[in-house]
């Protein structure tokens, strides 16, 4: 070999060994940079054997919740997690788990909009399923005197499980679930991971152990839906609110399409006429300002998520409420007064299952090679579907204040219209950046077609599909999101 061979070998190899000395120089420092807690991190070989061992199992449960779902640090932290007792391991989770879901609560969310999300981020059904052992274990501690009366009804109707204490829950989850040590910390590092990334929202209900304010009472639908500070099951409303809910429920009960229209306007008009009055009432007087705009959360679940919102978005908006939507979580906040809030949440549930119904049925009865089920086809339906009820919507709140014009003379006018400024004002206080966007889809004409039709409950038949162009008939309102 010549001299200059020798020369580049020998060059190369203390290049490689100054690469590997940096390379070490570079893990020793990441090793002593700080980890999710602000310490040290959690796998540093340093002080290792000075750590006790719930702290190291504290350590390696948030390194490995603040890692990526499938990274070696994720790995690293669950083999060190088995190699400990899993007594000490279950306790240090359970402490992570209950400081994380109190935070959740100081953060805006409710236990509904929690359990969502941990079923829907999870990456299996039994995060879900630990996760409402883990709310159920927040609760196991608090006196009901701490809780506000809509949380507690909330709290109450999902249905958590019995007998879950602060300390053990993890350990008897597992039992019941029958799996194994290593699936069990693979599902508590998915919980914690969840929780770690919770991002505040809006604080609609007083947290537990805040000071509830009786003025606030609120109610829930306890049926797990939405959530926030709707009207409180003493107030006048309910009577008018029952009669809504009965009228709804048998438009979406009734197989016949004409009965069906016809309860749902008569709802409608109802609610209508009853903030027409209360507007009346106030004409002239300094009272109606006494009276303050109230939030509610609504989940709006996939798929169809854009569709979905424009519809509870109409809904609001032909009720005097306004609604902006939420893509990350996939929740909808609907501000209003406290009468017309509650009747946003009734007739838009009611409005989502006929169209689900309408849909099944129109793919049951579409022309020979109509791809009923195709994303395009349904899309477009709940477009069109959404377009349709927005205009009678209008049309039956425009008959109803015509009507009211000719008895009160047109004096509630000027109510409405502040109500209205000030419901538009509340919403931008809660959220300074919002955005509208148009809603992707509606450009199948058969869907379109059938999704009109289906708002009109009206016959079906080729003509009005070789008619209906989605690009002509109109399109829907942009989607309010916040960005």
């Amino acid at each position: 070999m010549g001299k200059q061979n020798r020369a580049r070998r020998a060059a190369k190899a203390r290049a490689r060994q100054s690469a590997r000395r940096d390379a070490d120089a570079r893990q020793a420092r990441s090793s002593r940079a700080a980890g999710p807690t602000g310490g040290p991190e959690p796998f540093a070989t340093d002080d290792r054997s000075r750590r006790s061992e719930p702290q190291r199992a504290t350590d390696a449960l948030l390194s490995a919740a603040h890692a990526q779902v499938g990274s070696s640090r994720r790995i690293r932290a669950s083999e060190d997690l088995l190699s400990m007792s899993a007594p000490v391991v279950d306790r240090a989770a359970e402490e992570l788990a209950l400081t994380g879901v109190s935070a959740a609560w100081g953060g805006g969310w409710q236990p509904n909009e929690l359990a969502r999300h941990l079923r829907l981020r999870g990456c299996s059904a039994a995060t879900g399923r630990l996760g409402r052992t883990a709310i159920a274990a927040d609760h196991a501690g608090r006196s009901s005197s701490t809780l506000d009366s809509r949380w507690a009804a909330q709290v109450q109707a999902m249905e958590l499980p019995d007998g879950v204490r602060a300390r053990g829950w993890i350990r008897r989850w597992s039992d019941e679930e029958r799996i194994d040590r290593s699936a069990t910390l693979d599902t508590v590092v998915d919980l914690l991971g969840i929780l770690v990334a919770l991002r505040r929202i809006e604080q609609l209900l007083p947290p537990p152990g805040s000071a509830a304010d009786p003025s606030r009472s609120g109610r829930t639908d306890g049926t797990g839906g939405p959530t926030g500070t709707s009207p409180s099951e003493g107030t006048e409303l309910d009577p008018l609110l029952e009669k809504i809910r009965n009228l709804l429920a048998k438009a979406e009960s009734t197989t016949f399409e004409a009965e069906a229209t016809a309860l749902t306007a008569k709802a409608q008009e109802l609610m209508t006429r009853h903030a027409v009055d209360a507007a009346a009432l106030h004409a002239g007087d300094d009272t109606d300002g006494e009276l303050a705009p109230v939030a509610i959360r609504i989940p709006i679940d996939a798929p169809y998520t854009d569709a979905k919102s424009l519809l509870l978005q109409t809904v609001a908006l032909a009720s005097r409420c306004r609604s902006v939507h939420d893509p990350d979580l996939d929740l909808s906040t609907v501000v209003g007064f406290p009468d017309d809030v509650a009747v946003v949440e009734v007739l838009f549930t009611s409005l989502l299952v006929q169209a689900q119904t309408a849909l099944t049925d129109a793919a049951r009865h579409a022309p020979p090679g109509t791809r009923t089920r195709s994303q395009s086809y349904r899309s477009a339906f709940l477009l069109s579907y959404t377009h349709r009820i927005g205009d009678r919507l209008e049309e039956i709140n425009q008959h109803v204040i015509d009507q009211a014009t000719i008895d009160h003379g047109g004096s509630f006018l000027p109510v409405l219209r502040s109500r209205s400024d000030r419901v538009e004002d509340h919403m931008r206080a809660m959220f300074t950046t919002m955005t509208s966007k148009p809603v992707r889809g509606g450009y199948d004409r058969a869907g379109w077609a059938s999704g009109q039709l289906a708002a009109d409950r009206a016959a079906i038949n080729l003509a009005d599909l070789e008619q209906a162009d989605p690009t002509t008939t109109g399109s829907p309102r942009p989607v309010k999101e916040l960005t």
